[in-house]
């Protein structure tokens, strides 16, 4: 069994403005300092590609939906190299965000450490834009 890890984070919104904000993965760039570039559309508005060290890195995401779900993977090549779900929970005004990442069997330990580091620095960043 693979590796996994829930992050989560308490944004003072309202669930509707977060999801509308971290469904579109145009806004991906102003939150993710891990992020390598600009997203582009790739293949219709699910699938984006960014600038990565190993080549283009293509995400797919799933389409909006009325129960704040955005599950995702990170491929370069043929390979995944990130697979996460990410869940929005009403919580009064606010939001509470979960993202459960699994490590894939291509990703050594360290570097899975490493990137959750990067994604938990990268909530905190979208918590604070979506705050201000």
């Amino acid at each position: 069994m693979l590796q996994a890890r829930t992050l989560t984070v308490l944004i003072k919104r309202p669930i509707e403005e977060v999801y509308a904000f971290v469904v579109d993965p145009a806004n991906l760039a102003r939150w993710t300092m891990s992020g390598p570039g600009r997203p582009e559309p790739e293949q219709g508005p699910l699938i984006w590609s960014f600038g990565h060290p190993q080549g283009r890195a293509m995400v797919q995401v799933t389409p909006p939906n009325p129960f704040f779900v955005l599950d995702y993977t990170v491929r370069v090549g043929v390979q995944v190299m990130r697979a996460a779900s990410v869940r929005l929970i009403r919580n009064g005004n606010g939001t509470v965000l979960t993202h459960t990442s699994v490590q894939q069997p291509l990703v050594s330990d360290a570097v899975f450490a490493s990137e959750e580091e990067w994604l938990q620095a990268d909530l905190m960043v979208l918590k604070t834009l979506m705050e201000r």
